[in-house]
């Protein structure tokens, strides 16, 4: 009683450090928006929103999906130091080589894309994605030893807004606002780096290990690129057909909504090492535990959302003053996307990926991904930001509807008796 008393405690308390986290990523670089809307301007900002998109994506390119399947391996052998330091260097290899490819794909953005003509701000893309993309979430978590990570990540974020608001002052400092916000996260990823190899003996990276760390983290590689074909391509997608300040009132109702549904993450981060674990050993605990998450999820979020959604033309004033008003509308509807991500992220990652069906699930999200990039592009050209909300939204939805499909097909839904029956056999 009294290790499962202090097991509940540590779940309780890292669910708590990632919620700060994930609530500063949100707060934080949300508390410039305002700012670099006045300062900037609706067409400057626009530029900037389409580069912090590209910068994004690339970090999904660095970051390769380790935050799900490295989290799930040191999680499985965090017993064995050895496997540890193994697991630590094949990622390390894997993302050097990861780096070099995103700034590859960041040259040939900054040639396709008018708006992204500016190489500063190109270049201060790739470093924030690499700074993003480097950092080793994947292993304080895995390791549940997070309170001085998220303290040094917090830190971070408001190391970077801190030099946008000394030094951004007109519009022309708009390429110069990716490069001080990477300095914040760079520096916490430094530092975060230099405490893994204190716990984790340095091994040199190689050429074989980064086969390995690419051959392992790839399953989850693709799921992450999938998602991003619908959660972060939407602003660079409609950068390449829309106008800038088109694409800025989309992208200001599409921070604004995503940043809140990022909220989500803390709960998904701290509970998907648990249920893996509890799958392992105790089934019918998990399918108990991903109960209460769905229910809880749901009525949470649904509350949340109507929320915002009745005060949209109040944030929207708060948020940007005028000349912004038409994000208002945008995040009205945009808003509901929330509810279907909370649903996607238990059924999805939470039940799906913890019984090893990670084919399945990948399956889903690139099916998602590509009726929304296919969508986002045909609804870019002819009804704009509009257009692009009712992109986002399908996209959500198709996400819901065939993991569901795929669970019931295999009765294996958390709410079925028979997959009570099964998983508990």
């Amino acid at each position: 009683m009294k290790l499962r008393g202090l097991s509940r405690s540590v779940l309780a308390r890292n669910m708590l450090l990632l919620f700060l986290v994930k609530f500063s990523g949100y707060i934080v670089p949300l508390a410039a928006l305002p700012f670099l809307a006045r300062v900037l301007g609706p067409v400057k900002l626009g530029e900037v929103v389409i580069a912090q998109s590209l910068a994004l994506m690339l970090s999904v390119v660095i970051e390769y999906g380790f935050s799900i399947s490295a989290t799930r391996e040191v999680s499985r052998h965090r017993a064995s130091q050895e496997a540890v330091r193994t697991i630590v260097s094949n990622v390390f290899s894997a993302k050097l080589v990861l780096a070099l490819l995103a700034l590859l794909l960041a040259f040939c953005a900054s040639v396709a894309v008018a708006s992204l003509h500016d190489g500063l701000l190109v270049l201060g893309a790739w470093i924030y994605a690499a700074a993003i993309g480097f950092s080793p979430s994947w292993y304080f978590q895995g390791t549940e030893k997070l309170r001085t990570f998220s303290l040094i990540d917090i830190a971070g974020k408001f190391l970077g807004v801190g030099l946008i608001f000394a030094l951004v002052r007109g519009p022309g400092d708009a390429s110069q606002v990716l490069l001080l916000q990477s300095i914040g996260a760079a520096t916490a990823t430094l530092v975060c780096i230099r405490m893994q190899y204190v716990e984790v003996r340095f091994k040199r990276p190689t050429l074989k290990q980064c086969r390995h760390g690419l051959k392992d983290g790839f399953g989850m590689f693709v799921f992450r690129l999938a998602i991003s074909l619908y959660t972060l391509a939407n602003v660079f997608v409609m950068g390449i057909y829309a106008a800038p300040k088109a694409v800025a009132y989309f992208a200001s109702a599409e921070k604004l909504v995503r940043g809140a549904s990022s909220l989500i993450g803390p709960v998904s981060q701290a509970l998907f090492p648990r249920v893996t674990s509890l799958i392992q050993t105790d089934r019918a605990a998990a399918i108990r535990l991903v109960r209460l998450a769905l229910a809880g999820m749901f009525a949470g979020t649904c509350l949340f959302s109507l929320g915002i959604a009745l005060f949209a033309g109040d944030i929207t004033r708060i948020f940007f003053g005028p000349g912004y008003e038409p994000v208002a509308e945008l995040m009205r509807s945009l808003v509901w996307i929330i509810p279907l991500i909370g649903l996607g992220n238990v059924l999805g990652i939470q039940w799906m990926l913890s019984l090893g069906l990670d084919k399945e699930f990948n399956l889903c999200v690139i099916a998602a991904g590509a009726i929304n990039v296919c969508a986002a592009a045909f609804a870019a050209k002819l009804y704009g930001a509009a257009g692009m909300v009712a992109a986002s939204l399908l996209a959500e939805s198709v996400v819901v509807l065939l993991v569901v499909a795929t669970l019931k097909r295999k009765r294996l839904l958390p709410s079925s008796r028979l997959a009570q029956g099964q998983v508990g056999a």
